[in-house]
């Protein structure tokens, strides 16, 4: 436990260290005082009056949603990557009530999963209703069987007003999307080299013309 405390007073004084950096940055520069930085669930963004609506479009859009059909623990620490364990509530006093499907959008069991998919369409034509045809959308997942998941991905997003965009410079290569290997991937998912999970997808995308 003391090794413990030590080691997340370090990471917490390494976090501490880093925003303050990032907000020196910000303010070198003369719109600083234009941002905001709110806590809100996506899907009810549109309606929140502390945004003082009208406000100007945004121009960027940066997310990782929940990588559907995924086991990723977002609520709980695994301690050697095995047991879990609830200390994050724990270290903040607080209950945790909700269950994994609380926090990846949908139960990743469902083999069709759509009540994720409906939670991200959701989502998604909220954070739409905040932009216009200048907003570039730019998103990193995974999928557990991407042959049918990315499809159906691409589909969600159409039906929330999106259209696929690409990066010129990776034209004529594979499927023209930006592809990478998960880093720190637990070993017995890293020893398998054709696992889809062990890959991760920055998608673009733009309001449809």
């Amino acid at each position: 436990m003391p090794e413990f405390r030590q080691r997340l007073a370090e990471l917490a004084g390494q976090m501490i260290t880093g925003m303050n950096a990032l907000r020196q940055a910000v303010e070198s520069h003369s719109h600083a005082a234009d941002i905001r930085i709110y806590n809100h669930r996506a899907a009810d963004i549109g309606n929140d009056n502390r945004l003082g609506m009208p406000i100007a479009p945004a121009r960027l859009v940066v997310t990782s949603p929940p990588y559907p059909g995924i086991h990723v623990l977002y609520h709980r620490w695994q301690v050697d990557g095995r047991k879990e364990t609830a200390a994050p509530f724990w270290i903040a006093d607080k209950l945790d009530g909700a269950g994994s499907s609380y926090y990846m959008l949908g139960d990743r069991k469902d083999p069709e999963l759509r009540t994720y998919f409906d939670r991200l369409r959701t989502a998604t034509v909220s954070i739409v209703g905040l932009c216009d045809a200048k907003t570039t959308f730019v998103q990193m997942v995974a999928f557990s069987d991407p042959g049918w998941q990315l499809p159906r991905y691409l589909q969600t997003m159409a039906k929330a007003g999106l259209e696929e965009a690409f990066l010129p410079a990776l034209k004529g290569h594979g499927d023209e999307r930006l592809w990478r290997d998960v880093p720190n991937r637990r070993w017995c998912v890293a020893g398998r080299a054709k696992t889809p999970n062990r890959r991760e997808v920055v998608l673009f995308h733009r309001l449809k013309r």
